[in-house]
């Protein structure tokens, strides 16, 4: 008898570090996807001088679609990423924030997105605003019911300073 309770326990010990060897190893996965696509979309706003904070993509609408927005969209598609989460606020009114589907189109404020785009002005010596930088926030999370709606985890990136 005493041999067959300590079996049980044995394999419960080893069930729960499967368990977290799992969860740890998913976590990393996510991590390493969020920060790839931070970088990607961080390089892709560099190369084209910024980004349009009006910028949206509507299927079917027949408007023209922003050049740069749309190489967002297809470096998500391509890394597969489907995270979201939601956007960081600021108290300032120089400082836009701007979410956005994975689709391209935009979130309302207190919706979640799947990356947000943050323009920050960057003064100069003399006061006078030349130059913005661009946040980058994307998400990644464990998805486990409670975990996922305590936690936002996000990885933040930024551009060097452009004129816009």
């Amino acid at each position: 008898m005493k041999e067959s309770i300590g079996g049980t326990q044995l394999f419960i010990v080893v069930i729960a570090l499967i368990l977290i060897f799992t969860a740890i190893m998913a976590f990393t996965i996510n991590h390493s996807n969020a920060f790839a696509v931070k970088d990607q979309v961080v390089s892709i706003i560099e190369e084209a001088g910024g980004f349009d904070m009006t910028a949206e993509i509507v299927e079917g609408s027949g408007l023209r679609e922003d050049e740069t927005l749309r190489k967002i969209v297809d470096s998500l598609t391509e890394h597969s990423y489907r995270q979201v989460g939601k956007c960081p606020e600021f108290d300032s009114s120089h400082i836009e924030v701007v979410g956005y589907q994975r689709n391209g189109s935009k979130v309302y404020r207190d919706d979640k997105a799947s990356f947000c785009i943050v323009k920050i002005p960057n003064a100069s010596d003399n006061g006078a605003v030349t130059k913005y930088y661009y946040q980058i926030v994307v998400f990644y999370s464990l998805d486990i019911p409670i975990v996922n709606e305590l936690f936002n985890f996000k990885a933040v990136g930024e551009t060097k300073p452009l004129y816009s």
